[in-house]
This record gives structure tokens, C-alpha cells and sequence, in this order.
């Protein structure tokens, strides 16, 4: 039902039906004290009203009047849709950590957000990462930290994890996880340690980027060239990021995410504690992820059964420490979540 001081104050302002032509949001999403660049209509019938124009605050006035009439959504131009989406990028952090906003609201912000951003820089196909891709990155991770750690986030977000496996959402819930084990095995770092790791989470397959689809997607078994070929995007990766700021956690994170525990692993043969903890915490996340996603060449396995692969199936390859914590974190996850 569309608020009648809407109707009222854009009188005329009707749009014809037409859902393709807009694309709903949570009004909760919206800051009372940032101007948008977009226009906010409400849906009435098979019509659209529209209620703030550009350029016009959202106040908390117009927001409560939403909520004591039960309106739940409101609706975006999609031609408008690349000025919503920049706002919601400039104030992630406000949205993430307004306890006023529920939590699924927050999760599924903070989920289409860092997969958009993490696909735009894979689809670019950038020859190398730049300060201002960087500074994305950056923004992304230190606006997700205090989130990331409230409780209940990680089981509200794993509600709307794809389990169809894509690089750059890949990234994203290798960040995610990598995050919360973090704070279980490493609470006592400095802020500044936790956004490297993140940074090097969500940039941690960017070398894929020069590894051909064909082979990415290739649905049976890499013979031995295609093998090698996918064994060089972690040195793909460090090379894109040569030209910037990247700190050396971040790098090792790019570099040394398939070295394994027991030495086995690329690119280098490092083992135990020659491979850094926060590298050893990704690896951990990175496979679990794979596992439990369907890619092209295996279908996703359910969670238990993921942590039964990599407990018998994959010895050796994770410093155990880390895999029985990963374990304790993703159990109070299920059971908060009653699974």
C-alpha cells in the first residue's frame, strides 16, 4: 500500500506497471543523512509513486513513515542502477554496522556488494591491479570488519551463499570465512593485520584472470599442461600487484594459498609453520569452499561431508590447528543457525 503523503506530495508522478523497469531494496539501506543519486519510488497496484526524487535526503521522517505503514521495499530505476549501487559502496560501512538494520539486510548488502566489486575486477580483465582498485579493496574490507564479527553474522550470511561456484564469489565467502576464523585464532592482531588478510582473501585468485575459461570450466579431468597452467595463477597474481601498495601479508596470502602444511603444495614446497598463519587460515577456507560449491567438474557436497573429505581424504595438506578450529567455528555456526 503506497503512503498517502506520497501520493500527495508527487502528485502526477505515477509510472505505468512495469516490474522489469525497476528492481526492489530494503529501505533500511538508505543513510537520513546522505543525499542519493537515484529516485526512490513505492508500488501501488500495478503503478509505481514515486517518493523521493535525486538529490533529496531520505530522512528519518520519510523512513518511519514507511515503517508504520508495513512497507518493506521500495523500488529503484534500473536505468538508476549504477548510482544505487555507488551509494550503497560509499556507505557500506554505515549500512553494515547500523544496528537499527536487521541482520539478513546487512548480510545480503554485504554479500551483493563485495560480489560485485570482486566480478567487476575479474571481468575487467586488468593487466595489473591499480591504486584505485586497490583502495576498493581496502574499503570493502575495513568497512566489513566490526560486521563481520557480530554475532550471528556468519550463519545469517551463509543464507544467501551460492553454492555454484564463481571466482570472484568464491573470493567473497574465502574472505568471509577467513574473517571469522581470524578472530578465533589471531583476536589479539591489530586492525591493520586483519584488513591485509582480507585484502589478500579477496584478491587471492585474482591471477586467474590470465588462466583460459576453457580450462577454469572444463568439466572432466586437466591433463598435465592444463594442470601446470592453473598452478601459475598464484605467481599470476603476485605479478598484478607489483605496481601497488600491497603489503607483504597480502602478497603471501596471493602467492602461498596452495602450499600445503606437509610440503606437497605450489608454488614453492613450503611447509608447517614456514607457511604464514594467515595463509594457512585461507587455505583452509579455500578448499572448504571449493568443496562445498558445484563447479564444473564436481557437484557441491554438503558441508559435513566437505569436512570429511578434507579430514581423510586430504591428510597432510592443513595444519590441523586451524582446520579443528575452522570446524568449532562453522559448528556454533549451524547451531545458532538450528541446523
Amino acid at each position: 500500500m503506497a503512503l498517502s503523503s506520497a501520493k500527495s506530495k508527487n502528485s502526477g508522478d505515477m509510472k505505468p506497471s512495469g516490474e522489469s523497469n525497476y528492481f526492489p531494496i530494503s529501505p533500511e539501506t538508505l543513510n537520513p543523512n546522505a543525499l542519493t543519486d537515484f529516485k526512490v519510488y513505492l508500488r501501488h497496484g500495478n503503478h509505481y509513486v514515486l517518493y523521493t526524487k535525486e538529490r533529496e535526503q531520505f530522512s528519518e521522517h520519510l523512513k518511519k513513515k514507511l515503517i508504520e505503514n508495513g512497507i518493506g521495499t521500495v523500488y529503484i530505476p534500473y536505468d538508476q542502477q549504477d548510482s544505487y549501487e555507488s551509494y550503497v559502496f560509499d556507505n557500506f560501512e554505515w549500512i553494515l554496522n547500523d544496528t537499527a538494520i536487521p541482520l539478513d539486510v546487512r548480510s545480503k548488502v554485504f554479500l551483493d556488494t563485495t560480489s560485485k566489486q570482486v566480478c567487476s575486477i575479474f571481468q575487467s580483465k586488468l593487466p595489473a591491479v591499480d591504486e584505485t582498485t586497490l583502495d576498493g579493496v581496502r574499503h570493502l574490507v575495513s568497512s566489513s570488519l566490526n560486521f563481520l564479527s557480530t554475532p550471528g553474522a556468519l550463519e545469517n550470511i551463509g543464507q544467501f551463499i551460492s553454492h555454484d561456484y564463481e571466482t570472484f564469489t568464491h573470493s567473497v565467502h574465502v574472505f568471509t570465512y577467513t574473517m571469522s576464523l581470524m578472530q578465533s585464532l589471531a583476536k589479539d592482531w591489530e586492525e591493520e593485520a586483519f584488513i591485509e588478510v582480507g585484502v589478500g582473501a579477496l584478491l587471492h585468485d585474482i591471477g586467474k584472470i590470465h588462466t583460459p575459461n576453457s580450462i577454469l570450466n572444463k568439466p572432466g579431468k586437466l591433463d598435465k599442461e592444463e594442470w601446470e597452467t592453473v598452478k601459475l595463477h598464484p605467481v599470476h597474481g603476485m605479478r598484478m600487484c607489483t605496481n601497488v601498495a600491497l603489503s607483504q601479508t597480502s602478497l603471501n596470502c596471493i602467492l602461498f594459498h596452495h602450499e600445503k602444511f606437509d610440503g606437497s603444495g605450489y608454488p614453492s614446497g613450503m611447509k608447517e609453520e614456514e607457511i604464514p598463519l594467515p595463509v594457512r587460515i585461507i587455505t583452509c577456507c579455500d578448499v572448504y569452499d571449493a568443496i562445498t560449491s558445484k563447479r564444473a567438474y564436481a557437484p557441491a557436497q554438503a558441508p559435513f561431508a566437505a569436512l570429511k573429505i578434507m579430514s581423510n581424504e586430504m591428510k597432510g595438506a592443513f595444519d590441523l590447528d586451524v582446520f579443528k578450529e575452522f570446524i568449532e567455528v562453522l559448528g556454533k555456526t549451524r547451531e545458532k543457525s538450528g541446523d
